[in-house]
């Protein structure tokens, strides 16, 4: 029986959780993936983008504020990271998709908890 057809949304975001699953993968290992595919490009982005929030949001507590809403306009989910000792803030625009994937990470899903607008967002 032929399986069905996986949708482009479907097979990149089925790339970017294999991506997820084993962080600590060699680059080695990593060659099991087609690159030359655009699909399987735009994937390793992502899981790069959302590895380097992830850092952010882990970072020192004390020295940083994170906001969440929800930008009705586009539908996306406006992720603001702002460090006060350095005054500088990083916006990241996210799928939803994207931010499930980055709260399966047990210890940023509890920093975002604490987060103001969590109950809109989540």
């Amino acid at each position: 029986m032929a399986r069905k057809p996986m949708k482009k949304k479907e097979k990149l975001y089925s790339i970017v959780e294999r991506l997820r699953a084993h962080p600590k993968q060699s680059s080695r290992n990593k060659q099991s993936y087609n690159f030359s595919d655009p699909t399987a490009l735009r994937a390793l982005r992502i899981h790069r983008h959302l590895r380097a929030l992830e850092q952010e949001i882990l970072n020192d507590g004390n020295k940083r504020r994170i906001g969440i809403k929800l930008d009705t306009k586009s539908e996306q989910i406006v992720l603001t990271i702002a460090n006060d000792e350095i005054h500088c803030s990083r916006v990241a625009y996210l799928s939803e998709k994207e931010f499930s994937l980055l709260r399966k990470n047990r210890k940023v899903a509890n920093v975002l908890r604490k987060c103001p607008a969590w109950k809109d967002v989540a």
